[in-house]
């Protein structure tokens, strides 16, 4: 390996350490009081060195947020099923699946009022995973599979909401009136359910 390889990947190691420090931080102590010198004390370097690669502890959040995006869309769009109600079945079991593997990661995408996503902005990552609701009811819709009484904008919504509550009361510990063992029978129960409300026929069959 190289000079420049040997600097490029140190580099790249140090932004990571920066990252993985902020996540930590960001969810476990209050945002507005944690300070690129609070990072930097954790990893063991001087603020002046977190600067070279973020602006500010925004643009580390910001960072954070397109990463856990970026997670979530690519399980999404792992999921190559034809038809868009099976597809939207098994994201919306991919979503809670990412939510409990990443609570990191979901309560800065979501949870954090300092976080401001923004979907309508087509380059971002967060547009990416919303767009994939927006794909199958789309296409649910034309297909006659899917109700076209409520306007797509906001039944994907509709769609999002019922997942993204479930996944939020879990990792909030909300579901205490359900044994551990129901929870599983609960998620399966919520995302037929839902699919069931958006179906053109009323559900039937």
């Amino acid at each position: 390996m190289g000079t420049a390889e040997r600097r490029a990947r140190a580099k790249e190691n140090l932004r990571r350490a920066i990252l993985d420090a902020a996540r930590e931080l960001f969810v476990t102590e209050d945002f507005k009081a944690v300070s690129m010198r609070r990072i930097a004390e954790k990893i063991e370097y001087s603020p002046t060195t977190i600067y070279l690669h973020f602006k500010d502890k925004e643009a580390i959040l910001r960072s954070l947020s397109e990463e856990g995006f970026a997670l979530l869309s690519a399980r999404l769009e792992k999921i190559d099923t034809p038809d868009p109600l099976a597809r939207l079945r098994e994201g919306g079991h991919a979503y809670l699946r990412f939510a409990l593997a990443q609570p990191q990661y979901y309560k800065i995408m979501f949870e954090l009022e300092d976080n401001r996503v923004d979907k309508e902005d087509e380059d971002s990552m967060a547009y990416r995973a919303f767009a994939f609701i927006r794909r199958c009811v789309t296409e649910g819709v034309a297909g006659g599979a899917v109700t076209d009484a409520v306007p797509e904008p906001l039944l994907s919504h509709v769609i999002w909401a019922s997942v993204h509550g479930a996944a939020s009361l879990a990792l909030a510990g909300r579901l205490g009136m359900l044994p551990p063992e129901a929870h599983d029978s609960f998620f399966d129960a919520l995302v037929e359910a839902t699919l069931r409300g958006i179906r053109r026929d009323g559900g039937a069959g």
